[in-house]
Formats: structure tokens, sequence, C-alpha cells
């Protein structure tokens, strides 16, 4: 018998549905987990490393689903049901979400869903990347595209922009783009195993100033339309919203994309920031690759 961890009415207060008010106003949302699991390990060790830890869970779903403006209750169950599957240790999730009162004569409307460990590990998910450098940077951007063409499906590049250190500094300026990608990798994993693994395999080293020249650096932007913050991990990030270099690059590629807490298009988001000392270097094509040029 499969052991289950539970989370049961867990209240949120979202924007979810189509009417108007409710693309406008927040109303209670209804959400019960069940995750099947097998407890023994944690049982076995009595240690939190070997047990998944709900409470964790709880603060990303309630984030996810505050954070978010889904229109469809549809979406949302199944969006939580990824999440909760982000753990490899989940063997199933079964979410149910509720919307309190939305109909006059009955006391909820709701859907369940159910979703397998592998179902997850074989839903690709859209994610955008943002690529920067300062040293050497044509030939590292070169060789960072490379091997995310050979650790993801690397769909489409951006033109690549060259502007200045954002700290003002004597820097060299930086070379900038942004990629369009799929993985079935979890967002955590995917930063740790995919981009910080290149990032060194190019030299990178990280120190205590956030603005030293790099080889390369590769930041995950965007992960589908998930809302995640924990730890080091938060998507969107906010470099979209405060950086040309990073909004305009990424309205090159998909300029109605909606920001996934906003829902303004990236390319409204672009035209407000100022991209005074941004260059666009049509003289630099990074994709496709030389070899499938060359086919």
């Amino acid at each position: 018998m499969t052991d289950r961890i539970m989370i049961r009415d867990l209240l949120v207060r979202a924007i979810l549905g189509i009417n108007p008010d409710e693309r406008v106003k927040r109303q209670d949302v209804l959400i019960n987990v069940t995750l099947d699991v097998d407890t023994r390990p944690a049982a076995a060790t009595d240690a939190i490393d070997d047990a998944v830890n709900y409470s964790a869970l709880t603060h990303e779903i309630t984030t996810l689903s505050e954070g978010t403006r889904y229109h469809l209750i549809e979406k949302l169950v199944t969006e939580i049901a990824w999440l909760c599957l982000d753990d490899r240790r989940v063997q199933a999730a079964t979410v149910t979400v509720d919307k309190p009162t939305v109909l006059r004569f009955a006391r909820s409307v709701g859907i369940t869903v159910r979703r397998t460990q592998l179902e997850r590990q074989q839903h690709a998910f859209p994610v955008y990347i943002a690529l920067g450098s300062n040293i050497e940077p044509e030939r590292h951007l070169r060789l960072a595209v490379q091997r995310l063409s050979e650790r993801c499906r690397l769909e489409a590049i951006s033109p690549v922009y060259e502007n200045p250190p954002v700290d003002g500094s004597d820097q060299p300026c930086y070379f900038d783009a942004v990629a369009r990608a799929f993985t079935t990798l979890p967002p955590r994993t995917f930063k740790e195993e995919v981009l910080r693994a290149i990032e060194a395999d190019l030299g990178r080293v990280r120190t205590e100033d956030p603005y030293a020249a790099r080889t390369i650096d590769l930041d995950l932007i965007l992960y589908g339309d998930r809302v995640q913050s924990s730890g080091t991990m938060r998507v969107p990030s906010e470099g979209i919203t405060q950086y040309a270099f990073v909004a305009v690059p990424l309205a090159d590629l998909a300029p109605t994309l909606p920001h996934p807490e906003t829902g303004e298009p990236m390319a409204s988001i672009a035209d407000r920031l100022n991209r005074d000392d941004l260059k666009r270097r049509d003289d630099i094509v990074l994709w496709p690759l030389d070899n499938d040029r060359r086919g």
C-alpha cells in the first residue's frame, strides 16, 4: 500500500476566472493535495532531508496560486500537480481545486486531477534563458549555445545586444541574448545541473562581487508560466521588468507572451525600459549553429 501525504483545505486568494470582475478581484480558492510517497526512508532516519518537505511545498503552492493569473481551474490544478511532482520522490499527485460560492446554488465548483511521476518526466516545459558575457563574449556565447543545445531542446536565440556594465565600471561591455528551449527537468534541477554546469565548464568563477566580469552568465528567467520563489530559485526573474538587456531580447523572441505575474506582454515591458545604451549586434548570429547552417 502506498504511503500518502495530505495537505487539506489550503485557502488562498487568487485571480482565477474568465469574468471581468474575476480578472481584477481576488477570490477564495480551496486546494487539497494528496501525494503518493514512500515515507520509509524518513521514518528510518528521522531526518528532514529524507522526507518530502510539505511545509516548503505548501509555501510554493501558495506562491504559484496567488502569483499567477490563470483563467481556468483546469490550468491551475494541473500546474499545482506538476509543481508537486518536481520532487522525484513523489510517485503521484492528486490535486483538487475548488472555487467556493462561484455558483449561486452550489457550495463550490472544483476539479480533481491525478498526475504521475512518469507523466511529469515526459512533460517538457518551455524555458527562457538569459545569456551574458564580457570576457571574450562572442566566443563564450557561442560555446554556451552549443552546450545548451546538447542538454536541452534548444528552439531559438534572440539577436545579440551590446550594453555597458550595470554598475558603471570600466569593465568591457557585455554581450547579451535570450534563448528559448524546452526541458523536462524541474526548475531547480535545470538551473543547477544544466546552467550552473555549463557556467563551470566555461570557466565562470562566482565571487562576492555580483558585478564582476564573467566568461558566461546563464539565468533561468522563465519556466513556463510558473511563479516560484524559494531560496535562490525565483521565476519569473525580476530582471525582466528591471533591465532592457533582458526584456528587449526576450521580447524579440516572444513579444505577445504575457508576464506570469502581471499579464503584461513582453513587448510592452521592453518598450517602457530605457534602452539608450543598448546596441543591437546583427553582425553576431548565434542561431542556428554553424553545423545547422551548413546542413
